[in-house]
């Protein structure tokens, strides 16, 4: 605090200290008090806010691993940050803080409330925060003056213009502290478990909600302030709780608040010192920190009660039970019928006569339309299928090729190519995914063989490589501006401009994959028993989860490639193909990427035509079909069981 706000510049002198108070303040006045001050208080106020609403988070869900971020909340309120472009100023905060509060609230809905457990926690968190990034996207597509704003401000600071920012956080950080100390005695009964709670009169619903509503607040305030800085409310706590062997919630929650606090200082003075080297953003630093310290923490947390877990849902009654070749004939006749009328249908449709008489306007359309078509066709079947073996390796039927960090590696690889060289080949596309996939894969594989690769660490690794991804991408964005909406459609996922040369890209590999995914079918079935049953068998559960982990990693990066990092087919399909009651593996390598194909040309199909002529980008349009669909099936799974 004091080198920030009083010896940043050596310039200070008394003069300065009585800026307030003179009518002609000198520049080093001015600079001290309407510029480093506001600074340093909004640092405090900010890593306070976060360190303290990780704390409560992690301490009302008996989970470590919680955090603003891992619940969505941190996406919710930046949608709140969108939305309050088009409200009076009056109204940003309470707009942030709303759309934080309605993301923790349907992440713990769709995590099954208070039976959730720590992956599945983590993994609804993710899947809500790419719903609300998906809408977020949509609005930039839609203003590219509001698409740089945003994505100036997505890269966080601490400057602040005055002390006007401030204002909202001297009158709402007092009563939050006070609601604090008023529930120590509640919060600190939330480590008996929820039985004992209920014993003792207090409602664990009720705590968890009041508690979680004050984490939003404080969570929103901070991003208000600063914008997203990740990870600072899952650090901090851990550090306290890990590095300096403080369990008790009345002595764990200040002290997070203040080395919440303490990081974000920390941080913004190494960007200050950096700054004549590298102008490097704030938001991005304490990304990258907290990605290597979410790696540092997973070595000092244990998941083994998690790993000896089987795939609760493999053999779960569903009440459908469909046969196999009859669906696999609906689906195909689907596929087969939606190829069709996106390619003659639509706003201009092409009539068999004109394509029998040779046509050229209709075979130009076709040649247009056709292989776009057939690399979403292709993409979605893939990534399907990949995230048919990601669930079997992490033996979590919420698992996704989004959610090991894989898909944002190998799209932030390509995106880096085409915002530097626009112009780069399609032909240089596949090498450069394979090379982030690759880079991923090796950092997941590296720090996890030696537990066994255990579920909830590659989790864990992936979240973080994650957000590592998104602060890169946010500093890549801010700095090639003239390229920020090709960034940000391609972010989201796009098969625009797809051509033959692109089918012919994906379909050897199409082929490849699935031929090899047949062969690994017994050790997905032997997979979901768990790895002490597994290896009874004589199978290597670690080397075998390793070889699928090569594997759906290179049918995510080929599908990349293409198409960007296209979400919720991977979480969705697999997930339905299971309701549908294909519970063994080799029927449900049959059914997952005939579905995938057809939930992803589907989406492209409804993408070109809903808006016309808007062409809303392909995983803008999977967001918005899957957000709903995975809602509707996890509401006949989790959330009735009680």
């Amino acid at each position: 605090m004091l080198w920030q706000g009083f010896l940043r510049y050596p310039g200070m002198d008394f003069q300065a200290l009585w800026a307030p108070w003179q009518v002609n303040p000198t520049l080093d006045g001015l600079l001290l008090w309407w510029s480093q001050l506001p600074r340093v208080v909004a640092g405090l106020v900010v890593g306070g806010c976060l360190g303290l609403a990780g704390a409560l988070m992690q301490l009302i869900t008996r989970n470590p691993l919680v955090s603003p971020d891992l619940l969505g909340i941190t996406a919710g309120a930046q949608l709140g940050v969108i939305l309050a472009f088009l409200l009076p100023a009056s109204l940003g905060l309470p707009v942030i803080f709303l759309g934080g509060v309605t993301a923790a609230m349907l992440t713990f809905a769709l995590a099954g409330g208070s039976r959730t457990t720590p992956p599945r926690l983590v993994l609804a968190g993710v899947a809500m925060a790419q719903a609300f990034y998906a809408l977020i996207t949509l609005f930039l597509t839609l203003n590219q003056q509001a698409a740089m704003v945003v994505s100036l401000w997505d890269t966080g600071s601490l400057s602040q213009m005055g002390w006007g920012a401030l204002k909202p956080a001297f009158w709402l950080v007092p009563p939050l502290l006070l609601l604090v100390i008023l529930l120590r005695r509640p919060i600190n009964m939330a480590l008996l478990g929820e039985a004992q709670m209920r014993t003792l009169g207090l409602s664990p619903r009720m705590l968890k909600a009041v508690v979680i509503l004050v984490g939003t607040v404080l969570t929103a305030l901070a991003i208000h302030l600063a914008g997203p800085l990740g990870f600072i409310g899952l650090v901090a706590p851990n550090f306290v709780r890990y590095g300096l062997g403080v369990r008790w919630p009345t002595r764990l929650l200040p002290l997070a608040a203040l080395w919440g606090a303490v990081l974000t200082l920390a941080a913004d003075v190494l960007v200050t010192s950096l700054k004549d080297w590298l102008d490097l953003p704030l938001g991005t630093l304490s990304a990258i920190i907290g990605a290597l310290a979410v790696l540092i923490l997973l070595r000092f947390t244990h998941s083994r009660g998690v790993v000896g877990q089987p795939d609760t849902m493999a053999g779960e009654p569903t009440g459908v039970r469909l046969p196999l070749w009859p669906t696999v004939l609906v689906f195909g006749a689907g596929l087969a019928w939606i190829l069709w009328n996106g390619t003659l249908g639509g706003p201009a449709p092409i009539s068999l006569a004109a394509l029998d008489a040779r046509e050229n306007w209709a075979w130009t359309l076709v040649d247009l339309r056709l292989p776009r078509l057939l690399v979403d066709a292709c993409g979605g079947a893939m990534f399907a299928t990949s995230g048919l073996i990601l669930q079997a390796v992490t033996r979590n039927p919420l698992a996704s090729p989004s959610v090991l960090g894989v898909s944002q590696m190998a799209a932030l690889a390509v995106l880096a190519g085409l915002v530097i060289a626009p112009d780069m080949l399609a032909a240089w596309r596949l090498p450069f995914a394979w090379g982030g996939a690759a880079l991923a894969l090796f950092l997941i594989i590296g720090l996890n063989l030696r537990h066994g690769l255990e579920p909830l660490r590659l989790i864990l690794t992936g979240f973080a490589l994650t957000g590592l991804a998104m602060g890169v991408t946010s500093l890549l964005i801010a700095y090639y501006s003239q390229n920020v909406t090709l960034a940000l459609i391609w972010m989201a996922g796009s098969s625009y401009a797809s051509t033959w040369y692109d089918v012919w890209s994906l379909a050897p590999w199409l082929g490849i994959g699935l031929f090899l995914a047949g062969l690994t079918v017994r050790w997905m079935d032997l997979l979901a028993l768990g790895d002490g049953v597994a290896d009874s068998l004589g199978l290597a559960s670690t080397r075998k989860r390793l070889w699928l982990l090569v594997l759906a990693s290179l049918m995510i990066a080929a599908s990349v490639s293409v198409l960007g990092p296209v979400a919720f087919i991977g979480l969705l399909v697999p997930h339905a193909v299971r309701l549908l009651g294909f519970h063994g593996y080799r029927n449900r390598l049959i059914v997952t990427p005939l579905m995938g194909a057809l939930l992803l040309v589907v989406a492209d199909v409804l993408g070109q035509r809903v808006l016309a002529p808007l062409d809303i980008p392909l995983g803008i349009m999977t967001a918005a079909i899957g957000a709903p669909l995975f809602l509707l099936l996890l509401s006949r799974t989790y959330l009735r069981k009680g």
